[in-house]
């Protein structure tokens, strides 16, 4: 029952259609739940089920053409078992309030505040959280404005566990409540769309280039050039419609343009010259200003003058643009697999454009609630997403990445623009409704026009704080009727 309910959750993390079957994955296991005692077993069970569902969900890890297959396979594996910490920290809570005779509606506690807890960090990784699952329920999810990604995630377990009640006692009461529970939800949801009014004043008119650009192409010696010139190529055709923001996807261009390839740069300064129109695009950048250089990944703002801002890529992928810890251990940088070990940034620059400020984020940093939270929070009006996602070159990566800038829009009540080399590019509206999409593998231009926006929502003024109120209520009762028994 531990592998066939990780496996029905996992299932509903792809873009399949199956995102319902979350409702249901956790009744297999709850049996076991409550029996559970033994701290042992909590450990287990819950690396158990952890396992199951990471690897039927982050599968996609093992096949980046980016890498040896062998790396690829390795690194998928090392993070299906990190990412196993979670359910196991899950597991160990539930058995030490089940040993208090806790009620099991607490575990929609337990849940939702140990996905938050593991989501901060280097290591987090908020991409497998179950509330994922129900991004193609438009209305339901609109609830996130208020209780965020984690708030759904304690909703999937409380429907769960009314379900099993359901099944166990099938009397009215529970078939009430269940009903109760879930109609309100959705109709809460669908009356927080319908009460929410999209501003008719397109504003800003946004060009987003998809060159789809092979990484066999991207990283070939010699190629800066030839794949500069398709992107200009590509822009002169999107400028002719006079955009505002002209918008290029992450590591657009491969040199270091701004210290060490003029001819490039000059090119972009050329391209936008005598033009209204703005170029944020994804670069790598690097500082020498002291006595150590540093790395950045990084999103660059373009008019005709040259660089006129730069934004640093504040959450990296471990493994990938650095090791966790290598600042403090020196040592440890030769497991890096990636393509370097790039420095964190670290402030939330926001960019003008018109009387607009936006924030550009880069690739994995959309997947973070707190990051689009904290930029929104420092003024911008629309997000932007500049993304690489061609090291996956088929299904579900590209489609589960891009789903989740869905939540982000939603929470902030912010446009969102996302820009990706090989796709999936999109524009999304404060309802989380996807109006333009590029398809996967393709070479092509967005072109919509959009209303920036400047409410704040109750989640970016307050975050996830009914999931704090849950940690502080599960720590009331971990402290409660301590025994000895708790410790054997």
């Amino acid at each position: 029952m531990i592998i066939l309910s990780a496996i029905l959750m996992a299932i509903s993390q792809h873009p399949i259609g199956y995102g319902f079957l979350a409702f249901f994955s956790i009744i297999p296991i709850i049996p076991f739940l409550l029996k559970l005692k033994s701290y042992y077993s909590a450990l287990w069970n819950g690396f158990l089920w952890g396992f199951t569902y990471n690897f039927f969900t982050v599968f996609w890890i093992a096949t980046n053409i980016g890498t040896t297959q062998i790396i690829a396979f390795t690194t998928m594996i090392l993070s299906v078992l990190i990412l196993s910490v979670t359910p196991m920290i899950i597991f160990f809570l539930w058995c030490a309030l089940n040993r208090r005779q806790i009620s099991l509606l607490l575990l929609s506690f337990v849940w939702p505040s140990v996905e938050l807890i593991r989501s901060y960090g280097s290591l987090g990784f908020p991409w497998v959280s179950i509330s994922n699952s129900l991004v193609e329920y438009n209305n339901i999810i609109q609830l996130i404005e208020y209780i965020g990604m984690y708030g759904l995630s304690a909703l999937i377990i409380l429907i769960n566990i009314l379900i099993y009640n359901l099944i166990l006692t099938r009397n009215l009461k529970s078939i009430l409540v269940l009903s109760i529970t879930l109609s309100s939800s959705i109709l809460i949801g669908f009356l927080i769309k319908t009460n929410f009014e999209l501003d008719k004043d397109k504003d800003l008119k946004v060009a987003v280039i998809q060159p789809n650009i092979h990484l066999s192409e991207k990283w070939s010696r010699g190629s800066q050039s030839k794949i500069m010139n398709k992107i200009i190529s590509q822009s002169q055709e999107a400028l002719i419609e006079k955009p505002d923001l002209l918008v290029w996807p992450e590591t657009s261009v491969i040199s270091y343009l701004i210290q060490r390839d003029k001819y490039n740069y000059n090119k972009i300064k050329s391209l936008l010259d005598r033009k209204t129109t703005k170029l944020i695009a994804g670069i790598p950048y690097y500082d020498s200003s002291i006595n150590k250089i540093r790395y950045y990944n990084s999103a660059g703002y373009f008019d005709g003058s040259g660089l006129i801002g730069l934004y640093h890529k504040i959450h990296l992928v471990p493994g990938a643009e650095y090791v966790p810890f290598s600042k403090y251990l020196n040592s440890l940088k030769i497991f890096n697999f990636g393509m370097g070990n790039f420095s964190h940034g670290e402030s939330y620059e926001l960019f003008d454009v018109n009387d607009y400020k936006f924030a550009a984020m880069i690739c994995l940093e959309s997947i973070f609630p707190y990051l689009s939270r904290k930029f929104v929070a420092h003024g911008a009006n629309f997000l932007v997403y500049v993304v690489n996602d061609g090291w996956y070159e088929n299904a579900p990566e590209p489609q589960q990445h891009a789903s989740r800038a869905i939540y982000r829009a939603i929470e902030t009540r912010r446009p969102i623009i996302r820009c990706a080399n090989t796709g999936i590019s999109m524009i999304i509206d404060q309802l989380g409704n996807i109006t333009h999409q590029m398809d996967l593998n393709k070479k092509g231009t967005i072109i919509e026009e959009f209303s920036p926006s400047s409410k704040m929502t109750f989640y970016v003024k307050y975050g996830d704080i009914f999931i704090y109120f849950m940690i502080a209520t599960i720590m009331l009762f971990m402290f409660k009727k301590v025994s000895y028994e708790d410790y054997v």
